[in-house]
């Protein structure tokens, strides 16, 4: 009994000798280590759905929704609610004529498109057609950019009434964000695509998406899940979903008043 007793309490010590070799982890400061892994990762998450200037910002529940007064909208219902803010443009340098998309992003007419639209046509030739079937015309050019592709003008409403202007984002979407546009394909009217933002370009001066862009689409809105404009639609490559749009943050719209 007495050896069986003692080499009991060899092995105990044994083992607790093992234990405490290899339990260099669990010591206060091993603890710390991880606790400190633990709540960098807690960061990392807390941190998703910030922008750049890492204003917190609700993190979506809800890939197909829209947060406006804590209203989740599907994507149907997006689409219903801004395709009458999209417009087709018709252009024409005299002898040929063009077509392309913009959208309206105040009540009071100020709209957005492609500059390359517009590049090396003849004012006033050019024709806005609202979703209704309304032919207006451009008051006044309020920006413009053949670098960056963009041109802010000003559209003769003619009591032609925008319910639901398109707003802009304050926040920079995420690689993987779900996006989709509006536009006009080939003169399809108010055609609907969807896809994620898939990557930026130039110094986040583009956007690269999976969103569908053809021949007619240029210049039409490329928006959030919360229905906001984030990008210009701008380019289709036709191959491997290569799509790029203009980030609409390159452009100058603090210098305009959009709420009247």
């Amino acid at each position: 009994m007495s050896n069986w007793l003692n080499n009991i309490s060899f092995s105990f010590i044994l083992i607790s000798l093992v234990l405490l070799n290899s339990c260099g982890g669990c010591s206060q400061s091993g603890i710390k280590n991880r606790q400190k892994v633990r709540d960098d990762s807690a960061d990392q998450q807390r941190s998703v759905g910030r922008s750049d200037d890492n204003v917190r910002v609700p993190i979506q529940k809800n890939s197909n929704s829209i947060l406006s007064d804590n209203t989740l909208l599907p994507l149907n219902e997006l689409y219903d609610k801004y395709k009458s803010s999209v417009f087709l443009v018709y252009t024409s340098d005299g002898l040929d004529g063009y077509q392309g998309t913009g959208f309206f992003i105040s009540e009071n007419g100020i709209a957005i498109s492609n500059y390359h639209v517009f590049k090396g046509t003849s004012k006033g030739l050019e024709v806005i057609e609202t979703y209704n079937g309304q032919k207006l015309k451009i008051d006044k050019v309020l920006s413009k950019s053949d670098e960056h592709d963009y041109i802010i003008f000003k559209v003769g409403l003619s009591g032609y009434t925008i319910n639901n202007p398109i707003p802009i984002t304050f926040e920079e979407p995420h690689i993987g964000e779900d996006v989709f546009a509006i536009g006009n394909p080939r003169g399809l009217e108010s055609t609907l695509s969807k896809g994620i933002v898939s990557g930026f370009r130039e110094n986040k001066k583009l956007i690269q998406t999976t969103t569908e862009i053809t021949h007619g689409s240029s210049g039409g809105p490329l928006l959030s899940m919360k229905g906001e404009v984030v990008g210009i639609t701008s380019a289709g490559l036709g191959e491997a979903n290569l799509n790029f749009a203009i980030n609409i943050k390159h452009l100058p719209l603090s210098e305009y008043d959009l709420n009247n």
